[in-house]
């Protein structure tokens, strides 16, 4: 930030100096994320990839989608392997989609090593044909959150 930004912010009002910090921390995790997560198709992007239409892709409740902050839809690059999706993400998306409260919970399970796999991410595991026990896993979590 440059020397005049950094008199105007501390000369602006409290309320004004509260919404610098709240966009600072939301661009922090907002970053945060992405470090995680990686790369995120739009919708358009993933018909092409598929050779759905737009509307199917809405549709298709095994394809991992999640609401950004700004409204828009992303699917998260890493649940696509060339020209499909990744075998294994599908039952995993429904397996997590009635217990948890957002998709980003799915999101971040498949992206975060766990011992269960050894350490791997979950992706990792699927990419690897490990494809029973990633659903099985993620099965067994589904039914622990649902009781």
């Amino acid at each position: 930030m440059s020397t005049s930004l950094h008199r105007q912010v501390r000369e602006a009002s409290p309320e004004t100096r509260h919404q610098i910090e709240c966009l600072l921390r939301q661009d922090a995790d907002d970053r945060a994320w992405a470090d995680q997560l990686g790369p995120a198709y739009r919708q358009g992007d993933v018909a092409r990839l598929l050779e759905k239409s737009r509307q199917a892709v809405s549709a298709d409740r095994g394809l991992l989608r999640l609401e950004m902050r700004n409204g828009e839809i992303g699917y998260p690059l890493f649940q696509f392997d060339g020209r499909r999706q990744l075998p294994g993400i599908r039952e995993v998306v429904r397996a997590f989609e009635p217990v948890v409260a957002s998709s980003w919970t799915t999101a971040s399970w498949l992206a975060s090593p766990t011992p269960e796999l050894d350490g791997r991410t979950p992706v990792a595991a699927l990419r690897e044909g490990d494809r029973e026990a990633v659903i099985a896993l993620a099965e067994q979590i589904s039914a622990a959150l649902s009781r």
